[in-house]
């Protein structure tokens, strides 16, 4: 029983160590894909960074606007600048579309600017440089400001413009002086020593040397400062000094430039193999052949070794050498040296010409990937765009069909309560009528059937009332008179019924001229001839729509005189609020 314990416990113990090792490997691993890892390796390491960047966009772990960029200096720590330009656009237009973080967007456009100058591609570097000069002001960077100026200065000495060139250097310099932090210093310092180059270039060895007194007066500067980097300090020295001796001794200033040589040698750069070319120009100027060729010895060496021999730099070494050699007049050595200068030069001809086409190859992969990513992006975007579409068309029919029920159901209702108002004051008419006709006491007015008064006439008949003068009593109680006994024949006989009737059959009847006959209608009825008649033809419509349910429209309009089917839908609407038809409909409705 023990024996089955302790077997269970061993085995409890192994699967949870194998639980954490696994924890600690995952763990490992996702460390691998982040900024801090791939920026500490791309110029140690770029083809594993590319790598770890490939794992990275899979695993999404870094966002693709930085693995962009990491791309971008991957490549171009490998030469390959015009990858380095693709990718870091890419990270610029993303950059440029989110518009989230300006200080990349900015980082960006500096690189864009710095590698269209590698490519000598001087428009597109001054375009990214005057673009990002806006964008620097605003976001108060002045690095990127000095940066950028200085880029403008280095496009301009490439075309030329020698002294607009020198102007904008000075301009980056300026932009950067009085710096208190350690990394604005180091800019400075670096803007120094290339405008030191530049000068040298252009034989301003003068110009020169006050550039080199500014620059160590600035790493003395740096020097002081509590974060100081003594390796950085080191190198800036090897950098300045080296350069100094040879100015000096350009100068004719022997003594100073053997000084400057003296405090080259005392830094510790001064001893690695790339640390021991610094010097070889000042030894070059001064003769002294023999430690050049010595120098030079170290640097070949390091490069055998790393099987690194097919490349500029190295060509570089062997043309130092055969400036110490032609100087020591040993010509077999120099015929020697030229000699692997020219293998190594096609070499490197071929090597460029096998790397360009690589380089074209991964921009035409790339290219295509894209491609294919913004037809795949596409192909969603249209999927997604059409489902709302057709999502919207179907809420708008869903929304119109309620819309349509529910003005019907209003309708019908309106409609309904409309047909029970128009029969009640039917109703209520008819009573009158009979009452008109046995007693003979009730004025036979027509009684309007609007829903609401009519304010035109009704303002019109009181602006004719107040127009009336005393004179007119009598005629309006004699026109009232007539008035009675005219709507009772009307009526009675139903003459109203002929679509014929005219004003002047009326008149005659009750022998009054057409003005007088006018005014009475219009004073007892508040309208006129057509309206008294179309009044009395719309109520005996109404009644034989409610008797007669199976008349069509039509009949009806016939039957109640009027002379076409749409007078009588016309006139029908603007009385009562509805159709004939719809009537019909409340009515068979109200049962």
């Amino acid at each position: 029983m023990k024996g089955i314990h302790l077997v269970v416990c061993v085995c409890l113990f192994l699967f949870v160590f194998n639980q954490f090792l696994f924890a600690d490997k995952t763990m490992e691993s996702d460390s691998l894909y982040t900024y801090k890892y791939i920026n500490g390796i791309y110029m140690s390491e770029p083809e594993r960074a590319l790598n770890l960047l490939e794992g990275a966009e899979s695993k999404k772990t870094l966002p693709l606007r930085i693995i962009n960029e990491l791309r971008s200096k991957a490549y171009r720590n490998m030469y390959m600048t015009k990858l380095a330009f693709v990718y870091a656009r890419k990270s610029y237009l993303l950059d440029s579309i989110s518009q989230k973080d300006p200080k990349h967007l900015l980082k960006m456009t500096v690189d864009l600017a710095e590698l269209a100058l590698l490519m000598s591609d001087h428009k597109e570097s001054m375009r990214y440089a005057l673009g990002g000069l806006k964008l620097a002001q605003k976001e108060k960077d002045k690095g990127a400001e000095g940066k950028l100026l200085f880029c403008i200065g280095e496009n301009k000495w490439q075309l030329s413009f020698k002294e607009e060139a020198y102007d904008y250097f000075d301009k980056a310099i300026k932009q950067l002086q009085g710096a208190e932090t350690k990394l604005e210093m180091a800019m400075l310092s670096y803007f120094y020593g290339m405008k030191m180059d530049y000068l040298l270039n252009d034989s301003r060895t003068e110009e020169a040397l006050e550039v080199g007194l500014k620059r160590e007066k600035l790493l003395k500067s740096i020097a002081r400062l509590p974060e100081k980097n003594e390796a950085f300090l080191d190198l800036q020295y090897t950098y300045l000094y080296a350069k100094m001796s040879y100015i000096c001794y350009l100068e004719g200033e022997y003594e100073q430039a053997e000084k400057y040589y003296q405090q080259y040698l005392s830094t510790k750069n001064a001893y690695t193999p790339d640390g021991q070319t610094y010097g070889i120009p000042y030894l070059l100027k001064s003769k002294q052949y023999r430690k050049v060729v010595d120098r030079c010895q170290d640097f070949k060496k390091l490069m055998q070794q790393q099987q690194d021999t097919v490349n500029l730099q190295y060509i570089s070494i062997l043309q130092k050498e055969v400036k110490a050699y032609l100087g020591l007049k040993d010509f077999e050595k120099v015929a020697a040296l030229r000699e692997s200068i020219i293998s190594i030069t096609d070499s490197v001809n071929s090597k460029d010409k096998q790397n360009a086409a690589l380089e074209l190859d991964a921009i035409y992969k790339a290219t295509e990937q894209e491609e294919y990513i913004a037809e795949q992006t596409f192909q969603l975007r249209v999927r997604n765009i059409s489902l709302a579409f057709l999502g919207c068309i179907t809420f708008l029919t869903l929304f119109m069909l309620w819309r349509i029920w529910r003005h019907s159901t209003i309708v019908k209702y309106k409609n309904k309560m409309l047909a029970k108002f128009i029969n009640e004051k039917l109703a209520r008419k008819e009573d009158a009528d009979e009452l008109l006709i046995e007693e003979e006491t009730e004025d036979p007015v027509v009684v309007p059937l609007d829903l609401e008064p009519d304010e035109e006439s009704s303002e019109k008949i009181d602006l004719s009332l107040d127009e009336v003068s005393e004179n007119h009593d009598e005629e309006e109680a004699e026109n009232k008179k007539i008035f009675k006994d005219l709507n009772r024949i009307v009526v009675q006989d139903q003459l109203y019924l002929s679509p014929e009737l005219s004003r002047e059959d009326l008149a005659q009847i009750v022998h009054l001229n057409n003005a007088r006959f006018a005014r009475m209608i219009k004073e007892n009825t508040g309208t006129n001839f057509n309206g008294y008649v179309n009044e009395l033809r719309i109520n005996y419509a109404i009644k034989l729509l409610k008797r007669h349910p199976n008349y069509t429209i039509r009949a009806i309009a016939d039957e109640a005189g009027f002379n076409s089917t749409p007078i009588l839908y016309s006139m029908f609407k603007k009385k009562m609020g509805m159709t004939p038809y719809e009537f019909k409909k409340a009515q068979e409705s109200l049962g």
